[in-house]
């Protein structure tokens, strides 16, 4: 499966440019649909066939932060 690319956006950061951490957690969620529907069983097609496909945790560790217009990719 291909990466997962996105460019931060202005309304993701604050008053520095800095990005808001509750962000990195959107990204990885657009990232999970992304990966889904790019396998062929996007979030319509798991529903129809009576799947559900639930967060039940999530744990992240920052590394470095990101601004405005930055490239993110996730993998």
């Amino acid at each position: 499966m291909n990466e997962y690319r996105r460019k931060v956006q202005y309304y993701e950061t604050d008053m520095m440019g800095i990005t808001h951490h509750a962000s990195y957690v959107h990204w990885m969620e657009e990232a999970r649909v992304d990966y889904l529907a790019k396998a062929g069983w996007g979030y319509e097609r798991l529903e129809q066939n009576g799947i559900i496909s639930p967060v039940i945790g999530v744990e992240l560790k920052y590394l470095s932060t990101t601004t405005f217009a930055d490239e993110v990719v996730i993998s």
